[in-house]
């Protein structure tokens, strides 16, 4: 089950834009449970640059399509701000890195 990690920068100024904006997004697009379990919901830090924000979800099996789909939605409510950027991660479980690789899940 791959896990998709969602990642915003934007600068300090902008923080009532993006509040008002993921506000109306979450209403807008309410989260499909069914396509991904919510590992890390929202968290936020910042540095000289401005604020990140970071989120990660691990997507159910056979549901990768859809749910990177209603990720894409969603960040385009963000679009229109200025400074406003995102990227999206894909990263593996440990279980699928050592499939990958033909090798036994050790024991842990």
């Amino acid at each position: 089950m791959p896990i998709i990690f969602v990642e915003s920068h934007y600068p300090m100024h902008k923080q009532n834009e993006v509040l008002e904006t993921w506000l109306g997004a979450i209403q807008k697009y309410p989260k499909p449970e069914e396509l991904f379990t919510t590992l890390i919901d929202t968290a936020i830090s910042s540095d000289k640059k401005g604020l990140k924000v970071l989120s990660a979800y691990l997507i159910n099996p056979g549901k990768y399509e859809e749910a990177s789909a209603y990720f894409r939605k969603f960040m385009t409510a963000f679009f229109d701000i200025e400074g406003y950027v995102y990227e999206f991660n894909n990263w593996a479980t440990i279980e699928e890195a050592m499939e990958a690789i033909e090798a036994p899940m050790p024991d842990r």
